[in-house]
């Protein structure tokens, strides 16, 4: 009897190929299709671009998934995409190998992405398909070490949000009452409304933006004064550690 299909699910890292786990790597490389989500066909090289070193397209299939990058995708949309990887690792006819898929992701699959609505659709459209994760290297991991930021030390406490979902005056500020360390992440176009808040708290001096992080665009912003009106890309993050707590 065959074994069943199995789809691992690759981190990537914020965009540095170097970034990529050696588990990665491996689990890529064994793949006999890659599947790539991306907001546009053409959205799909970053990750390709990332992955290429370890690719060997004459014997592996590499599939773009559509995913448009917007809050509140229907569940259609997740289920169609769940069916369409299910039909290319499914053998045919069944008494044939089931066949190993990679699905690509930057950052942490884990981490405010989109595969959790896929996983969810996968295992309604075939139980038996069995999925492995391989989580990534952060963003705001990779900004912290670049920029020599201390994200947390001793009895500090680290809060990573949602910009788009968690950006008024009185949450921020519960935020920063219970938290040294606030990591902002997705800020795009909600970055002057998050600037005007930080201002208001007094926290705009101790912020850091950053955006496309390992990758060649890649830009780092420590005076956030200049980016008030600035319409920022979807990978993005504001990065706050509170002045009286030490960094390096």
């Amino acid at each position: 009897m065959p074994t069943a299909a199995t789809l691992t699910v690759i981190g990537l890292g914020p965009g540095d190929p170097d970034l990529i786990t050696v588990k990665g790597s491996r689990a890529l490389q064994a793949a006999d299709v890659v599947f790539v989500p991306a907001p546009t066909p053409d959205e799909s090289g970053r990750a390709l671009a990332i992955a290429q070193p370890w690719l060997d397209l004459p014997r592996q299939q590499v599939l773009t998934l559509p995913m448009p990058m917007r809050p509140n995708l229907a569940p259609a949309h997740y289920a169609a995409l769940a069916a369409t990887i299910v039909q290319h690792l499914r053998p045919t006819p069944p008494t044939a190998t089931p066949r190993c898929g990679a699905y690509l992701l930057l950052g942490d699959p884990l981490l405010y992405g989109t595969f959790g609505a896929v996983w969810e659709q996968l295992c309604i459209h075939d139980p038996t398909l069995r999925v492995a994760i391989i989580p990534g290297i952060t963003s705001f991991a990779a900004v912290a070490a670049q920029t020599g930021i201390l994200l947390a030390h001793k009895d500090d406490r680290l809060a990573v949000v949602p910009a788009l979902y968690a950006l008024d005056l009185d949450s921020t500020r519960q935020l920063f009452q219970s938290f040294a360390t606030v990591v902002f992440l997705k800020v795009g176009r909600v970055l002057p409304d998050l600037i005007r808040i930080l201002d208001q708290l007094d926290l705009t001096a101790h912020a850091l933006y950053a955006e496309h992080i390992g990758m060649p665009e890649a830009r780092v912003v420590r005076d956030l004064s200049c980016l008030r009106e600035y319409s920022a890309p979807y990978l993005s993050l504001v990065l706050v550690r509170q002045p009286q707590r030490r960094s390096t």
